[in-house]
């Protein structure tokens, strides 16, 4: 597969950085996902669009969220969301759509997920929401990032 260039990231980052975020969710990263954002600290990708028989309609990525020197950072999101007790722990937000649906890393797995924010039932626990909310996407970082296909590709799929 051909490389997806990204835009707009911000500055970059080290393996310090990465060590640092880490150490605040208790987990290691892919080594994908770490040589990803050492290369590109969020940002937007060149092709944005994710087609699946799993979807309905494609899904578009806005933006990566950066490791640090922007705002909101993936950390940032990750803490207020599971502190809000939207998402899961072993979900990691590291991109969004312009709904403000999340694209996550599984922490546990190393799968991608897709997991929209606006669906929750007062009537639910939130586990019971957030298990419904999360739809799996692909099965690693790198096979999502270099999957992300051009708009005017999607007819063709």
């Amino acid at each position: 597969m051909i490389e997806n260039t990204f835009s707009d990231d911000e500055a970059t980052i080290t393996p310090v950085d990465l060590d640092h975020l880490e150490s605040a969710i208790g987990k290691k990263l892919p080594p994908p996902f770490r040589d990803h954002y050492l290369k590109y600290n969020g940002g937007m990708p060149e092709r944005t669009y994710w087609l699946s028989e799993d979807f309905d309609e494609p899904l578009e990525v806005a933006a990566f969220k950066p490791i640090a020197h922007g705002s909101p950072s993936l950390l940032s999101t990750y803490q207020s969301m599971l502190k809000k007790q939207v998402i899961p722990a072993h979900l990691l937000p590291f991109a969004n759509d312009w709904g403000g649906n999340f694209f996550c890393l599984n922490l546990e797995s190393g799968s991608i997920s897709y997991f929209t924010t606006d669906s929750f039932n007062s009537d639910l626990s939130p586990e019971e929401n957030q298990s419904r909310s999360e739809k799996h996407v692909c099965s690693n970082f790198i096979r999502f990032v270099q999957g992300l296909i051009n708009e005017e590709d999607i007819d063709e799929e």
